[in-house]
């Protein structure tokens, strides 16, 4: 026993089953747990083995423990729940709503209103579309969404400043361009329109509008718009977009689904109603130890029954038969009218794995919420969605090359790796060596579509050449070059006006720039050792 107040009352608690309190030094119930055994089950805070700091903490609050011996473990339970809503425990698990999923914001506030995908949803007027636990499938929408619809692609604010003229995105016909004023207010506003219908689904009203105008269109003789129309028109047949799973067997249950990584629990809730499933609630539970999952669940399913007024007929959840058991006692001796089943096979089990799926998805694109961090920080209006990052590398004046990675959705995308063999010079001029790459790297932006972000490994000089090569490919995107330290690592950002951001206070930005440092040296240094080792051959 590792606190010495409760060797001596953990010794006369009996081994019946029933509930525990642990109290602190001010007599504060600070947890409650349920047990089939109660000894073993209290004995166990305080061995001497690996536990959560959730854990280690509360273990060395209790000076006493109070509990009541039940005849089962249904009762138990029942008692459990009575306690935690009486005395709200501070270390008993709490439910933390999960607000990582991402949504898709239409910012109709504006005079051309953008759509991009954001994982904060704000009362500022814009409309959300979301959550989406499928963040892939999400992608794809908003992707088919810019196919069909010409709206205004760049995140740059043409109230405030003065565009340098049109981007590739207007010239093959996939940006109306209101950059150059070729597109009215009232053109554009209906399209937006089109695009909200869209993503709520109403397809045949949408199909209405556009017929309406593509009418209106031939009455004034503008066959070029009533033909953009019409393409715009069969395009949206073509797509059917499906919110919901349809044609189940089940009209009223409960799908649970729940993953543990790295001491979270998470959990994600899926009704069906009618038919089809409608994405219902997302939590988390934090600190935990493996052990704690099971009765964990049990308690979190007991008490979201008993607040909850929308009651399925049938709720399914992976767990123990004994769990399965005490779950259906307890929601009986409730009357609440659910009967819960753990299915090892068919429709249901698929449908819990798509819920475990969905929730792997989302713990993985959560780990690179560093992104919105990183808007946020450089205060930028909308999200970044992705990053290009320049390197140069040469061994005296020999096979200087400079080459390009791109950060995008999330994750690194080595489809757009890019390797670029330097022709303009035979010496050590960096500056001229990135204004070579990043001229040669704008040749192909239809191909290669611009990113929000780009980051050169050098300092003001190598900007200012960048800059160069931008303006005389007329394009525009984000510019900053990595400030290093004295150990030639990254410590902040610097912008085309010479404005530094300092880092050294926000380690998971820095981290995340770092990792990007490193991935574009080492692609660089890989290319130039293959070509210097190809080439001596």
């Amino acid at each position: 026993m590792t606190n010495p107040y409760v060797k001596d009352i953990v010794a006369k608690i009996p081994f019946n089953p029933g509930i525990y309190m642990m109290k602190d030094e001010n007599g504060t119930i600070i947890y409650v747990g349920k047990a089939i055994s109660l000894r073993k089950r209290v004995r166990q805070y305080f061995q001497k083995n690996n536990k959560t700091a959730r854990i280690e903490k509360m273990a060395s609050l209790v000076r006493d423990i109070d509990y009541i011996v039940t005849k089962n473990e249904v009762e138990a339970l029942v008692l459990e729940c009575n306690y935690i809503k009486e005395h709200n425990p501070k270390f008993n698990v709490m439910l933390k709503d999960d607000k990582s999923y991402p949504y898709i914001k239409v910012t109709i506030k504006d005079k051309f209103p953008i759509i991009y995908v954001t994982r904060t949803k704000k009362n500022d007027g814009s409309l959300y579309f979301g959550p989406y636990t499928n963040v892939s499938a999400m992608r794809d929408v908003l992707t088919t969404i810019k196919q069909i619809f010409p709206i205004k692609r760049c995140k740059y604010n043409l109230e405030k400043n003065k565009h340098q003229g049109p981007c590739l995105y207007y010239h093959i016909g996939r940006c109306l361009g209101p950059c150059v004023n070729e597109v009215n207010l009232k053109q554009y506003k209906d399209m937006i329109e089109q695009v909200v219908l869209f993503l709520q689904g109403k397809n045949s009203q949408i199909k209405k509008l556009i017929i309406s105008q593509i009418d209106d269109c031939i009455e004034k003789l503008e066959f070029e718009k009533a033909a953009v129309l019409k393409k715009r028109l069969d395009d949206i047949e073509k797509i059917s977009t499906k919110q919901n799973v349809d044609n189940l067997n089940e009209n009223s249950s409960d799908i649970w689904g729940y993953v543990f990584d790295k001491g979270i629990l998470y959990i994600q809730v899926f009704k069906i109603r009618n038919y089809k499933i409608v994405l219902h609630e997302d939590v988390k539970v934090d600190e935990l130890e493996d052990d704690e999952i099971d009765e964990a669940l049990v308690q979190i399913l007991s008490r979201y029954y008993l607040k909850n007024d929308d009651i399925p007929k049938k709720l399914f959840i992976k767990l123990e038969d004994k769990d399965i058991n005490i779950l259906n006692e307890f929601f009986k001796n409730k009357e609440i009218k659910i009967q819960v089943y753990c299915p090892k096979r068919g429709e249901k089990s698929n449908l819990i794995k798509m819920v475990e799926n969905n929730i792997n998805i989302n713990i993985e694109d959560k780990k690179n919420n560093v992104i919105e961090d990183l808007s946020n920080f450089l205060k930028f209006k909308e999200p970044i969605d992705s990053i290009e990052c320049y390197d140069i590398s040469n061994l005296r004046n020999e096979y200087i090359v400079g080459c390009m990675i791109r950060f995008e959705n999330g994750k690194l995308n080595k489809s757009m790796y890019r390797k670029f063999r330097i022709k303009s010079t035979m010496t050590q001029d960096d500056p001229k060596c990135m204004y070579e790459v990043i001229t040669r790297r704008l040749k192909h932006s239809i191909d290669w579509p611009l990113p929000d972000i780009v980051l050169i490994d050098g300092g003001k000089t190598q900007l200012s050449m960048v800059k160069k090569a931008f303006e005389e490919a007329n394009e525009v995107t984000n510019i900053y070059g990595m400030v290093k330290n004295d150990k030639h690592r990254t410590r902040g950002l610097v912008d085309l006006n010479g404005n530094e951001y300092d880092l050294k206070d926000n380690k998971k930005i820095l981290n995340f720039l770092t990792f990007l440092q490193d991935e574009v040296h080492r692609f660089t240094i890989t290319y130039h050792r293959k070509l210097r080792d190809r080439i001596k051959k």
